[in-house]
């Protein structure tokens, strides 16, 4: 005699059959985020070797692709295309795949400037000026500006991660996401407030505005530590019911 738990025989197939298609949809979904990266890939190869050409043979003339096309805003969107296909296929929901773009997109920074140091022992000094970024608009700062800000996206989405694989992940209330967009608009606005002038003019007489940069990394910390005390009170309840690791 069957127990009431045991399922009748035709449920087996019908849960069998979802399974397959669940397997399926998520290969076909791999399928199309890995082309994609594929694609991205070959656009920031095929650009680089524009770059090259143009370096090591100026004779080919490489650079009416340069003036056709705007090469570079080509270039960055492919890397962010990258940065965003690697992530979707490293987490497991919306949380983790931001949590990874993020942290990918810290380490990139950190490890491009620490890269041009150690090779072509640039910059001199941490406070150097450079072309941060060409989308929507140009963005301008101080080296050390990005790498602050970088810093803090690689510890915090490192946390997130973490908390997300211990079962307890941060919850992002109305005013912690509030307080993370403010932080992203404070530091936005401190690389493209007067992006038209250095266009212009250069960096001569411009100043970077450190306090929009503290303010972003003030909201972002403060918005981080909501977050966690909000997934501890929502996890508190259940403590007790955990079985010892």
């Amino acid at each position: 005699m069957n127990s009431p738990s045991t399922q009748p025989p035709e449920v087996a197939p019908l849960q069998s059959c979802h399974a397959r298609r669940t397997t399926r949809g998520r290969i076909w979904q791999t399928l199309g985020v890995a082309l994609i990266f594929g694609v991205a890939m070959g656009l920031l190869e095929a650009i680089c070797v524009i770059y090259l050409r143009h370096l090591l043979s100026p004779s080919e003339n490489p650079v009416a692709a340069l003036n056709r096309f705007p090469v570079e805003q080509i270039r960055e969107a492919s890397t962010l295309v990258m940065l965003l296909t690697v992530a979707w296929l490293a987490g497991f929901n919306a949380r983790t795949r931001l949590a990874y773009f993020s942290l990918l997109f810290g380490i990139w920074d950190i490890t491009y400037y620490v890269g041009l140091k150690w090779l072509a022992h640039w910059p001199t000094s941490w406070l150097e000026w450079d072309t941060l970024f060409l989308i929507p608009v140009p963005w301008y700062g101080p080296v050390l500006s990005v790498l602050l800000i970088s810093a803090y996206l690689v510890g915090a989405c490192v946390l997130c991660v973490l908390r997300e694989d211990r079962g307890a992940p941060l919850r992002w209330r109305p005013l912690s996401l509030l307080l993370q967009m403010a932080a992203l608009g404070f530091w936005y606005y401190s690389f493209t407030s007067d992006s038209a002038t250095i266009r212009a003019h250069g960096h001569a007489g411009v100043s970077y505005p450190w306090t929009l940069l503290a303010c972003g990394l003030l909201c972002g910390c403060f918005s981080m530590f909501l977050a966690m005390r909000a997934g501890a009170d929502k996890r508190a309840p259940n403590a007790p019911s955990r079985s010892p690791a």
